[in-house]
């Protein structure tokens, strides 16, 4: 592992073409944007101090003189969560000409799609309907410069013989993609948590970039928390090329390893959660397990927490054998987070969290398959114990039966949720009712410490008595 501290300037590593050197360009980016993600951060501060904010009361119809609003679904949307997206998509990933597809949670609008809008500096001035605060252009100008600029050094080559993009003037004419990434996927979820980042709490969200090859698979990934008390916190990690690389703030020591999140928390144990209600499933898990509930916000920062927790884990243990000169972990402790959820997340959520966790020795699963099968260990079956992380009309993890219809993973027509007030709440039949991307199946994530047959066969059996208790919701 290549430790840093809170990196301002990290360095661009790995060879042309490989997933390392797209993971820390991807760093570098995020690192560009967090000047602006921090000035974002602050008019939302400043707004939630105003007795003129909406808050809750916000809608659809919210002025677009604000910095936030409310989706059709009722989730919340900033003006960061537009701009980190479009200036990942559009700058350092050259609008996608490079890779196979972009997948990224906020959908734009399609009048940006043409190449004669490419480059607009209007583009970047009205985030969805929202008008972005004219003292903060400079800065987005700057931004788009600087990250436009690193994707030219870094992601373009000029030894390669393939034919360039049309419609990219970018790409000088002795410069090319290189051909490694045409068949990767990128899921990006540009501001993960973004409750907690619009309500004070933006410790707890994260940029998270992953990539998937050719079969769906996610291999490589960013996870990056801009807001961290102290200075941005970060990992990156592709399994396949054995590359893990972390920020994690303070380097751990006897002490403990400081949480990258407002919630206080000290334990090494424990189950992650969202901050809000948890299922009924959930309930019953915390008593099966016996451990305590951690609250926090947002998918990859609960991923982050985790590893955290495994790293320090490892440390204390390694201390433990050199001082009484063991070679092997002789403990029945188990130790460690778990992050378990049988409520809806989405694959820009899961992706890069996956990846990162698996270069750590860890694993994120579907919870379903994980119980489904007596005995069954995640490696012996490939393909079915993980998500598939690949652009497509309909939800290629779908299985009829099995998850419930909520607002938050019912259908999307036009920009409208299709309304099934009949079918809300019951079990999902026909794919075409669910979002695409929606993580339908649960998940299941834990450190390298619970990566073992014994371990897992523990966490299978707390989870099927659990699970006869209360069914998992799979919403």
């Amino acid at each position: 592992i290549a430790w840093s501290e809170p990196p301002s300037n990290n360095p661009i590593t790995g060879k042309n073409g490989s997933l390392q050197k797209l993971c820390t360009v991807s760093l570098r980016a995020c690192q560009e944007l967090t000047p602006l993600i921090q000035a974002i951060y602050e008019e939302l501060l400043s707004s939630l101090s105003s007795p003129s904010d909406k808050t809750h009361g916000e809608t659809e119809t919210t002025t677009n003189n604000s910095v936030k609003k409310l989706k059709q679904d009722n989730s919340a949307f900033t003006i960061a969560d537009g701009l980190v997206q479009r200036l990942l998509v559009e700058e350092l990933f050259f609008r996608g000409k490079l890779f196979r597809d972009i997948v990224g949670e906020e959908e734009e609008d399609h009048t940006l799609d043409s190449d004669e809008n490419y480059g607009n500096e209007r583009n970047y001035y009205q985030i969805q309907g929202l008008n972005v605060p004219d003292h903060l252009h400079p800065l987005i100008d700057k931004t788009r410069h600087r990250i436009r600029s690193l994707a030219e050094e870094h992601l373009l080559s000029s030894d390669e013989t393939t034919e360039k993009p049309e419609g990219n003037d970018r790409i000088r004419s002795n410069q090319h993609p290189n051909i490694s990434y045409k068949q990767l996927t990128i899921f990006i979820d540009p501001i993960d948590g973004t409750r907690e980042f619009s309500t004070g709490k933006g410790d707890q969200c994260s940029i998270c970039i992953g990539f998937a090859n050719a079969s769906g698979k996610a291999i490589a990934g960013v996870v990056y928390r801009p807001l961290s008390e102290g200075g941005p916190t970060w990992v990156a990690g592709a399994e396949c090329e054995g590359y893990k690389e972390c920020s994690l703030g303070p380097s751990a020591d006897a002490k403990g390893i400081r949480n990258g999140n407002s919630s206080g928390d000290g334990d090494s144990y424990g189950l992650l959660t969202t901050n809000g209600s948890i299922s009924p499933f959930v309930e019953g898990l915390l008593e099966e397990l016996d451990v305590p509930r951690v609250k926090s916000g947002g998918a990859g920062n609960k991923m982050m927490m985790l590893l955290q927790s495994s790293i320090q884990r490892d440390q204390q243990m390694a201390k433990t054998m050199a001082a009484e000169k063991k070679s092997h972990d002789c403990s029945n402790g188990m130790g460690g987070k778990l992050y378990i959820q049988d409520r809806g997340v989405s694959r820009w959520d899961t992706c890069a969290a996956e990846a990162c966790l698996e270069a750590f020795g860890g694993r994120l699963l579907k919870l379903s398959t994980f119980l489904e099968f007596s005995g069954y260990e995640p490696e012996t079956k490939p393909g079915r114990d993980c998500y598939t992380y690949l652009a497509s009309k309909t939800n290629l993890d779908f299985s009829p039966g099995m998850a419930t219809l909520t607002k938050y993973n019912s259908a999307v027509d036009n920009g409208a949720v299709i309304e099934m007030p009949s079918q809300l709440g019951e079990k999902v039949i026909d794919v075409e009712q669910v979002k695409p991307y929606s993580n339908l199946c649960g998940l299941l994530a834990f450190g390298e410490e619970w990566n073992t047959v014994e371990r897992r066969k523990v966490l299978r059996e707390a989870l099927r008595q659990a699970a006869q208790r209360h069914s998992p919701s799979y919403d």
